[in-house]
């Protein structure tokens, strides 16, 4: 008689994030009669922010961000999988991979997840106001300044300025403007990071009042009820929202503007799936992983269940862009050059004071000068 095994999860609480999970999980369940997954839902702030160290006591699979590798490296919390999954799988999806996606998770040699959702800053528009308008979202980021103009007074745009999100715009600015070596020595380049923060104080003159609280999901959601906001810069990306019947209104997503002098677009985000070092059954885990990352599942089960794919071959499918109102074939750009935030262990404690602090500083309107000091000191110290 085969082995019981009962696996536990933990992910986060939209449905860009369970649904597909609970899915998927049935599916491998019925392939598998002696396996049963249950999921756990927390956040996206605890899912970007809170360190794993209380999770891998409660939980075998760990959905988790890439910037937390140097850590999980550091205190052996995760499962190499290249000790569970077979290397000819591994390198199928290696290149199968959006972006930086499946890099972003290897750290010293060890990989400790596989993304099963991929996304980067987008932006999103309504379609619909904008053709009635007879305006075009910007390509260049130096022209957005100019496109606010263009807006009438009874619309507005929006930007997500919630510390977590003002963080990963803020990188995205200094990524852009100084390329991907913008951070040295642990240290920001000042002049880049003072131009930064004074671009963004700049946008908070045409943005909506509630931008500084807003994050991601709140803006789509209101977007997706509401006729007022017709267009965001930069984001998260969710493809549910592009989704006919999702919500009211059909939100459109597209490539972010970008500045032109360097390749880079945007901050990478996503989501990878990994193994706690304290899973009873680490090679059903495995199992489960390898099977939730190949390409038909990502293609199909997943796709069609809320998930945003980290497969390539998802994003290329021809269905899945019908079913996203071309979600994937409208942001692979900003995708395929997006930027790998800093992972060594302390970035996350670093990154969530570090926001904060960039935070009071448009809130209260401090020094851009001052603000950039205080952040290199604060990365000193943490780091």
């Amino acid at each position: 008689m085969s082995e019981r095994v009962l696996l536990k999860g933990i992910a986060w609480d939209h449905p860009r994030g369970s649904e597909p999970l609970r899915a998927t999980s049935i599916a491998f369940a019925k392939k598998n009669l002696n396996v049963s997954i249950e999921w756990d839902f927390r956040t996206l702030k605890e899912f970007g922010d809170l360190p794993i160290n209380d999770l891998i006591t409660q939980y075998d699979l760990i959905t988790i961000d890439h910037p937390f590798m140097g850590e999980v490296d550091e205190k052996k919390l995760l499962i190499p999988l290249e000790d569970f999954i077979p290397a000819s799988d591994l390198i199928t999806l290696e290149c199968q991979s959006v972006g930086p996606s499946f890099e972003s998770y290897r750290y010293k040699s060890h990989l400790y997840a596989l993304p099963i959702d991929a996304s980067a800053l987008v932006s999103a528009y309504r379609d619909d106001l904008i053709t009635n308008l007879n305006i075009q979202p910007p390509f260049e980021r130096n022209s957005l300044f100019e496109f606010y103009k263009k807006i009438p007074n009874d619309f507005k745009v929006a930007m997500p300025l919630c510390p977590t999100d003002l963080w990963c715009i803020f990188l995205t600015i200094c990524v852009q403007d100084a390329g991907r070596n913008f951070i040295e020595n642990k240290q920001f380049d000042g002049s880049i990071g003072v131009g930064a923060l004074d671009e963004l104080k700049k946008h908070l003159n045409s943005v909506h009042p509630k931008s500084l609280n807003w994050n991601p999901i709140q803006i789509l959601d209101y977007m997706g009820t509401n006729d007022d906001i017709i267009y965001c810069p930069f984001l998260f990306g969710y493809t549910n929202y592009s989704r006919g019947g999702f919500k009211k209104n059909l939100v459109t997503f597209g490539n972010s503007p970008i500045n032109p002098k360097n390749s880079v677009s945007t901050v990478l985000g996503g989501v990878g799936v990994s193994i706690s070092s304290r899973c009873k059954f680490p090679e059903w885990a495995a199992k489960f992983i390898n099977y939730l990352t190949k390409s038909k599942v990502q293609e199909s089960i997943y796709t069609e269940n809320g998930g945003q794919p980290g497969n390539v071959k998802a994003w290329q499918n021809k269905a899945n862009n019908k079913l996203c109102n071309n979600y994937f074939k409208n942001t692979y750009s900003s995708m395929k050059s997006a930027y790998v935030r800093p992972r060594h262990s302390g970035w996350n404690r670093f990154q969530e004071k570090g926001a904060k602090l960039l935070h009071e500083c448009l809130v209260k309107d401090l020094p851009s000068h001052e603000s950039i000091k205080n952040l290199n000191q604060l990365y000193q110290t943490i780091v």
